[in-house]
């Protein structure tokens, strides 16, 4: 079933999905649009009609410097020439290198790498990490996280635990941590009088009240996202927020994860967001844009503090991946470096953004657009079927995937959260669609690309608003 045959079948309001049939039957649970991709260069993918669409959302907020560069293919051949893996307890001159030159455009206290190969395990890695930090100094009854509701950190059971998501819980929880949560600042509820420096500060201090109720002596770290998750997809908080977050966990000796995956490389105009704020965590999980999404590769960016006693000590991590430090992951990694360096990508996105962010008053004006909101070349747009009520459109009307189809139907690839269907009658807000091309876009390109997501707003809120 073609898509465009789903779109005008008023039965199926779904893109059409590639039947489970050829060698398609042996891809379990989930099947992918009938969309197959040939080819993709620079902001651009080529299916195997020919149809050209933007990337429009950079797979899942992971391709930034752009897709096909002969660079990254010319440092993989390179390095395949030589060897494509080795065992992680060799020496492998890769690894040493990826390793200096995050260090070198890390924070001054981040000067430790381990490598990893994707978000999930990054995160799950620096859990673990921040439980045996604890036990060597001293303090073995801190194990427990803090995180947000509705944040999204990986999908091993560790990293599920953080999310403070009830629809995991339905399934897993009998396997899962049973962690702390706190609500994630938002401004939804922000009272007109009070300013965001203020309102930072007290919604940082949610995080005191949640210690205070459930011992601080047990908690081992906090971890977050430099901008919010969830329904608050791309919400920045003030510096001020930070700082406080700071403050509290230095008091009660707890460990500030922060959780760059999707910020990290460029994409909000820093290298690093917490650059932002002047705000220096324990630990810094990285992945997706570290390699510009061409092979698997995350980082733990770990701080002296938390380094110092495995070094005094020569205490061993307990933790061991089969691929950690790929080579062929770590000569990509090293490759992105040196592109985004060489393309000055990183100021590219700070002037971009400008340009990115001109549209938002234009998507505002529809009646299905709460929000827009983002940094750099992050933009989040908040879709709604009433900004009065600012909730999403009920689970049957299968608006999400009616979106993503009108959406291909007119040159634009996006990342489909599928949050809308998740949602709960407790947390009914708005679905978050993430707009972060890769950060090698051009202005006629950002243009074009606003365009066409313009025509497929209306067209979408046609068929559902009549």
């Amino acid at each position: 079933m073609l898509i465009q045959q789903s779109i005008r079948n008023t039965d199926q309001i779904i893109p059409g999905m590639l039947a489970p049939e050829g060698p398609w039957r042996h891809c379990f649970s989930h099947y992918p649009f009938d969309v197959e991709l040939a080819l993709a260069e620079g902001v651009y993918l080529y299916d195997t009609n020919g149809k050209r669409y933007i990337d429009a959302s950079g797979g899942p907020m992971a391709v930034n410097i752009g897709h096909g560069d002969p660079r990254m293919k010319a440092a993989l051949s390179e390095q395949f020439d030589r060897y494509a893996y080795v065992h992680p307890t060799f020496a492998n001159r890769r690894r040493a290198e990826l390793c200096e030159a995050l260090v070198a455009i890390a924070s001054p206290s981040l000067n430790a790498v381990y490598l990893c190969s994707g978000g999930s395990e990054a995160v799950d890695s620096a859990v673990k990490l921040a439980r045996q930090y604890h036990v060597l100094t001293g303090a073995p009854g801190k194990y427990r996280m803090v995180s947000y509701f509705e944040s999204y950190h990986g999908m091993t059971l560790a990293t599920m635990s953080l999310a403070g998501n009830p629809a995991y819980r339905k399934t897993f929880d009998p396997v899962m941590s049973d962690w702390l949560h706190m609500a994630q600042y938002s401004e939804v509820n922000m009272p007109p009088d009070v300013s965001r420096d203020a309102w930072g500060v007290q919604c940082a201090q949610e995080l005191e009240r949640v210690l205070y109720f459930n011992n601080p002596g047990t908690v081992a770290a906090f971890i977050a996202t430099p901008h919010g998750a969830g329904a608050d997809y791309g919400l920045v908080p003030p510096a001020s927020y930070w700082r406080e977050i700071r403050r509290i966990c230095d008091e009660h000796n707890i460990l500030f994860i922060a959780d760059e995956v999707v910020t990290g490389f460029g994409r909000t105009g820093r290298m690093f967001a917490m650059e932002h704020f002047d705000v220096e965590p324990d630990l810094m999980t990285l992945a997706k844009g570290i390699s510009g999404a061409n092979l698997p590769l995350a980082a733990i960016l770990v701080s002296d503090k938390v380094n110092e006693p495995f070094r005094k000590d020569g205490a061993y991590f307990l933790h061991g991946f089969t691929f950690q430090g790929h080579p062929m992951a770590c000569a990509a990694g090293l490759a992105t470096l040196q592109i985004l360096h060489d393309d000055k990508l990183v100021e590219h996105a700070a002037a971009m953004s400008p340009r990115l962010f001109e549209h938002a008053e234009r998507l505002k004006a529809h009646p299905t657009v709460a929000d827009v909101r983002g940094w750099g070349l992050f933009m989040a747009m908040e879709l709604v079927e009433s900004t009065e009520r600012r909730e999403y459109f009920d689970v049957d009307k299968g608006a999400e995937r009616l979106f993503q189809a009108y959406a291909l139907k007119n040159g634009l690839a996006f990342y489909g959260t599928l949050y809308g269907p998740r949602r709960s009658a407790a947390v009914r807000r708005g679905l978050p669609m993430m707009i972060c091309p890769p950060l090698c876009i051009q202005r006629d390109q950002i243009d074009d690309m606003m365009d066409r997501l313009d025509t497929t707003l209306s067209e979408w809120e046609q068929r559902l608003l009549g």
